[in-house]
C-alpha cells in the first residue's frame, strides 16, 4: 500500500492536517461499523478502469471502518497494514452475512443486506449485496446500527453555469502550473458542519477515449475573485480519488467519504472538521498488493 501523501495547504480555514488512523478498539460511547455501498462496481474494487453498473437491487458491499457517537474513526481488525488479524476477522466477520441501515443521503434508509465473503491474497473484502426499502442511484454508506445517524446533505454536483465559474478561477491559478486544464472535471458542493465546501473531481471514467488528462481531486472554498484551494491530490498519474457520500453524527459532525484507487489497490479518506480546520481524519482500509 502506498504511503499517505503530502498534504499541500494554500489556507484559509488553517492548515489540513492527517490525523493518525487509530489501529485499537475504541471504547468511547457507541461504536458502529460503516461500509461502502456502490451501484458502480469499479468504485469500490480497486479498480480505475470504465464505470460498470450492478443490476438493479444489487451493489457491491465493503466494510471500511469504525466511528463512534462523538466522531472518532478506527480502522477494522484486518487490512493490509495490520496482517495480523485477518484471519480472525475473516472467521468472526467476514464469514458471515450482515446487514446494513443507509445512513448517507443517497439511498437513507435502505436496508443492504451483505452476503459473506473472503479474505483475497491482496486483503480485499469486497461483497455482493442487495438493497430493499429505498433506491440507491450511485454510492452510499451503509451502518451496522443507525442510532447515532442524522439526516445528511448529499454532494451537489454543479450546474455547468456555476462550475464554469469555478473552473474560470481555479484555472487562473493552477494552468500550467499544477494541471493541464479543467475539462471534463466535475465540481461538487459539500456542506459540513455549516460550511460549503467544493469538490473537484476528475477520475478516470471522467477522462475521453483517447486522451490522457491528469487525475484531480481537491477541496476548497471560494472567496472573491479567486478560488482557495484545501486539498489537492499530489498523484495525478494514477491515482483517482472519488467521493463516496456524507454522513452526519447527531452529535453535530458531519464528514466526506472518498476512496481512493491506484494500480495497486484502493483505501478510504475521511475529511471532516476539527478545531475548526479542514482536517483528514481517517485514511485506511481497502486493499493492496
Amino acid at each position: 500500500m502506498k504511503p499517505l501523501g503530502t498534504i499541500v495547504v494554500l489556507a484559509a480555514f488553517g492548515t489540513l492536517t492527517a490525523l493518525a488512523q487509530k489501529d485499537t478498539p475504541l471504547s468511547e460511547g457507541v461504536v458502529v461499523t460503516l461500509a461502502a455501498v456502490s451501484r458502480n462496481e469499479s468504485l469500490l474494487r480497486g479498480g480505475i478502469g470504465p464505470n460498470k453498473w450492478t443490476g438493479r437491487g444489487t451493489v457491491v458491499v465493503e466494510p471500511l471502518a469504525r466511528v463512534t457517537e462523538s466522531g472518532e474513526w478506527s480502522s477494522l481488525p484486518c487490512s493490509a497494514k495490520t496482517q495480523r488479524n485477518c484471519l480472525k476477522f475473516e472467521h468472526d466477520y467476514l464469514s458471515k452475512p450482515h446487514a446494513y441501515t443507509v445512513v448517507s443521503a443517497d439511498g437513507k434508509g435502505a436496508t443492504v443486506d451483505a452476503k459473506p465473503t473472503t479474505l483475497t491474497e491482496c486483503f480485499d473484502y469486497s461483497g455482493v449485496g442487495t438493497y430493499s426499502g429505498e433506491a440507491i442511484k450511485n454510492s452510499a454508506i451503509g451502518a451496522t446500527s443507525p442510532e447515532i445517524f442524522g439526516d445528511s446533505e448529499s454532494p451537489r454536483r454543479l450546474s455547468d453555469e456555476d462550475a464554469l465559474a469555478i473552473r474560470t478561477l481555479l484555472g487562473r491559478q493552477l494552468v500550467p502550473k499544477k494541471l493541464d486544464s479543467t475539462k471534463g472535471m466535475r465540481v461538487l458542493s459539500v456542506n459540513l458542519e455549516e460550511r460549503k465546501f467544493y469538490v473537484l473531481q476528475r477520475a478516470f471514467a471522467d477522462v475521453p477515449d483517447g486522451e490522457r488528462l491528469a487525475l484531480i481531486f481537491g477541496i476548497g472554498v471560494v472567496e472573491p475573485q479567486r478560488f482557495h484551494l484545501l486539498y489537492w491530490k499530489q498523484n495525478t498519474e494514477d491515482e483517482d480519488e472519488r467521493v463516496v457520500g456524507t454522513i452526519h453524527l447527531k452529535s453535530g459532525r458531519d464528514f466526506l467519504v472518498t476512496v481512493v484507487s491506484d494500480p495497486e489497490g484502493h483505501r478510504y479518506h475521511v475529511y471532516g472538521i476539527r478545531d475548526g480546520k479542514l482536517t483528514l481524519v481517517y485514511a485506511g482500509g481497502g486493499s493492496s498488493c
